[in-house]
Formats: structure tokens, sequence, C-alpha cells
């Protein structure tokens, strides 16, 4: 009888651990670390912010700078958020002197 347990016992944590090891293993997201500040945005070549996917459940930024070094931001972090705003503010002035830039009067 007491092997009977040992076994069920053994068995249900294989299992438990394989399961995790599975979760563990889909999960392909870019970061691994993350930082909680910016370079200067003076070296700063690119930001991309990659939205969860089946991939990957989390939110993740990714900064390029010049040098050609990538990290990742956390999004979570207040400096974060408010850079990642004023970038969405100025996308969004930018696309609007675009579309007010092409538009001509002809006067009569």
């Amino acid at each position: 009888m007491d092997t009977r347990v040992v076994l069920l016992l053994s068995l249900s944590v294989c299992l438990a651990l394989a399961q995790n090891m599975g979760r563990s293993m889909s999960q392909r997201c870019t970061c691994r670390k993350i930082r909680g500040r910016f370079e200067s945005p003076k070296k700063i070549l690119d930001i991309q912010v990659l939205p969860p996917s089946t991939s990957c459940d989390r939110l993740e930024i990714v900064v390029t700078l010049k040098s050609g070094l990538q990290y990742c931001m956390d999004p979570k972090a207040e400096n974060v958020q408010r850079v990642i705003q004023s970038l969405i503010e100025l996308k969004k002035k930018t696309t609007a002197q675009r579309s007010g830039s092409t538009t001509t009067i002809i006067p009569q």
C-alpha cells in the first residue's frame, strides 16, 4: 500500500512539472531582463512596442541604440510610460501636420 501512494505521488509531481515546463517553453518573449531607465535620447535609434501575443503574454518595449545595443524597458515604470506617451503625442502631431500639409486650397 505504501508503494502505491509513493508511486501515485511521484507521478503527480512529474505531471505537474511537465505542465509547468511546457508553459515556460511556449513563452517566446523577446525580453528576459528589463531596465527602468532610458539612455540619453540622443543615443536612441529606435523604440519598438511589442503588444501581447500568442507567443508572449506581456507588453514589451525594446530600445535600440545607435551603437546597435538593444535592451528592454519596464512598461510599468513611470518614466517609461511618460516617454511612450510623449512619443504617441508626437506621432499624432506629425500625422496631423502631414495630412494638413497635403490639403491645398485654391483661391477663386
